[in-house]
């Protein structure tokens, strides 16, 4: 029989896990026929299971995803879209973020580049990758705060976003960015190539992307070291992921 000593002891080490399923083990009388290695198993097992579920939603909610819900398994293959199922299903696999490399998502407004984003997000988060996921207006407000703060609490967001294994850049220059935003820019991209994924969805196909950005050597540059090796996906649908989701 298990005391209170030795629970409070696991619960205490924060091994909830175990513990809990100890109680039930000790609660079943079927488990007293198995060995004390299968058991011990079970227990582990339990462990293992809880703190995956729990290090999963740190990294899901540490994404910061506008749509927490969006998954792979829930993505329309509508002929119109003309969606490559294959290669989204490669994606979801993860290896481009293994290999540093990155997605262009383009389409029409509501055309799904959003949810797409975050559900490959999402499947970076299951294997256990770090990920942030920012529309791109508001990532660069977020540095523009971080620079009224200080320069140390500008190259700390800086550096986060240059480490994290997936960047997600939603509405990736629906607006001209400034010349400010265009130093940035290049010098996020400029680290994070080579080493780190992104992901960026945009309305605009890479060759437009020059017209957005003011700098044009710098606009080459940042255009280059995205699309370069990226995968690319262009959404088609003549109708919004909106209006079909209430026909």
């Amino acid at each position: 029989m298990l005391n209170n000593e030795t629970m409070g002891k696991l619960r205490s080490m924060r091994l909830t896990g175990i513990a809990d399923a100890l109680e039930e083990q000790e609660e079943n009388s079927g488990y007293r026929e198995m060995d004390f290695g299968d058991r011990l198993g079970l227990l582990v097992d339990r462990e293992f299971g809880r703190r995956r579920r729990n290090r999963l939603q740190r990294l899901v909610n540490g994404a910061n995803f506008a749509n927490s819900s969006a998954c792979v398994e829930d993505i329309r293959y509508d002929d119109d879209r003309r969606l490559d199922r294959n290669l989204v299903l490669e994606l979801a696999s993860c290896n481009y973020v293994r290999h540093a490399r990155n997605v262009v998502i383009t389409g029409p407004t509501g055309a799904g580049k959003s949810y797409l984003a975050q559900a490959l997000g999402q499947s970076a988060c299951r294997q256990l990758s770090t990920v942030k996921y920012f529309q791109l207006p508001y990532m660069l407000e977020e540095f523009q705060m971080a620079g009224h703060k200080g320069l140390e609490t500008y190259n700390r967001l800086l550096k986060q976003l240059v480490k994290v294994d997936l960047l997600i850049l939603d509405d990736w220059l629906l607006f001209p960015v400034s010349e400010e935003d265009t130093r940035l820019l290049l010098s996020l991209i400029d680290r994070r190539h080579n080493r780190k994924a992104t992901i960026v969805a945009s309305q605009y196909d890479p060759a437009e992307w020059l017209d957005q950005i003011p700098i044009a050597v710098a606009a080459e540059a940042i255009t280059d070291r995205i699309a370069s090796r990226a995968y690319r996906i262009v959404i088609g649908g003549s109708k919004s992921m909106r209006a079909k989701t209430f026909d």
